[in-house]
């Protein structure tokens, strides 16, 4: 992976804890988890299954555009989320720069409009509504925001785990060193749903599905917190292999550091899952450690990029260094250190 020594020019957030990245810093920061209300499930389930939602909208935070009149509620906190990143970084959202890309991340995508939307093919084809079909493909989200902001440079998506937000900050470095673009927008967003909030109960009855947005701007240069060093992809294909990755992880982070610096961890607060990270990263120079998972939930598209969020605002903050541990549960493991 080519190292993306960018600047995070702006940051913007929406998650359980509310519609802003320093909503969601207060909440981790002071350690309590929300909230959980149960999932609501069709047929008869009678084991537990919760969730943590984005609270409704303040007046402030609600965006009306043709657009959004169907768009989906990953693409609602996704507008909040780069709105709140553009004027971050001393943008007016309703004229971002020229030059500017984006590249959407997912996992799961717009799965409360496929839901509706194959249910009406099962329930009567011919009355399906091809007005909602636009909604379930992994683009739309990313196209609904390009149209709202008016972005004039390259859009993507990319669909993979709940790191691939590392994936998405290696094509940014790319656009902007070949010129493609100047600046480049970074989203991430997943929406609750009954089906993968359940599935993570069979990974363990205490994994608590949530939802929420998170956005970074990042350019070559310019004022804001660097992403110094990163460290991935380590892939393994077992977590015995897993558990070697995060030891190597781990380690080579800490040798990037000097002095003390904030460690910002995947741990979910379940002993079984996080034994070997809380292995891999003990006795370093913390002088804090955040563990937003335990607080939030598991958001797993959005996760990585609300970790990396949240080393931005520590690091900018506490004017130390932020370690970002993203280990992932399918295929590769990263971390990486943002400076102040």
């Amino acid at each position: 992976m080519n190292t993306p020594r960018l600047h995070i020019r702006g940051v913007g957030a929406v998650s359980p804890a509310g519609w802003s990245a320093p909503a969601m810093l207060e909440a981790v920061a002071a350690g309590v988890p929300l909230p959980a209300v149960p999932c609501a499930r069709p047929g008869d389930r009678t084991w537990p299954c919760e969730t943590r939602l984005v609270p409704a909208a303040p007046p402030e935070k609600v965006t009306r555009h043709p657009r959004l009149r169907r768009a989906s509620a990953i693409t609602r906190y996704s507008v909040a989320a780069a709105r709140e990143a553009l004027t971050d970084a001393g943008y007016d959202p309703a004229a971002p720069p020229p030059g500017l890309g984006m590249i959407f991340v997912m996992m799961n995508g717009c799965v409360n409009y496929t839901g509706r939307f194959y249910n009406e093919v099962l329930q009567n084809p011919a009355q399906a509504s091809p007005l909602i079909f636009p909604e379930t493909v992994f683009n739309a989200p990313a196209s609904h925001i390009a149209s709202f902001l008016g972005i004039d440079g390259a859009v993507s998506t990319l669909v993979g785990s709940s790191n691939i937000i590392m994936e998405a900050l290696d094509a940014a470095s790319f656009w902007i060193s070949s010129g493609l673009v100047k600046e480049c927008l970074i989203l991430a967003a997943e929406e609750c749903d009954w089906l993968s909030a359940e599935a993570l109960t069979y990974y363990h009855p205490r994994l608590i599905s949530s939802e929420g947005a998170g956005a970074l701007l990042v350019s070559a240069e310019g004022p804001g917190p660097q992403i110094r060093s990163v460290i991935g992809p380590l892939g393994y294909l077992s977590w015995r292999e897993r558990a070697g990755a995060l030891r190597q992880m781990a380690a080579q982070s800490r040798a990037q550091i000097q002095g003390q610096a904030t460690l910002i961890t995947d741990l979910t607060g379940i002993r079984r899952l996080d034994s070997v990270e809380t292995a891999a990263w003990e006795g370093g120079p913390w002088s804090a450690m955040l563990s937003p998972k335990q607080i939030l939930g598991e958001s797993m598209g959005t996760s990585s990029a609300l970790h990396l969020v949240l080393g931005a605002l520590s690091a900018r903050s506490t004017q130390q260094p932020a370690v970002v541990s993203m280990p992932g549960t399918n295929t590769a493991a990263y971390a990486c250190v943002v400076e102040p």
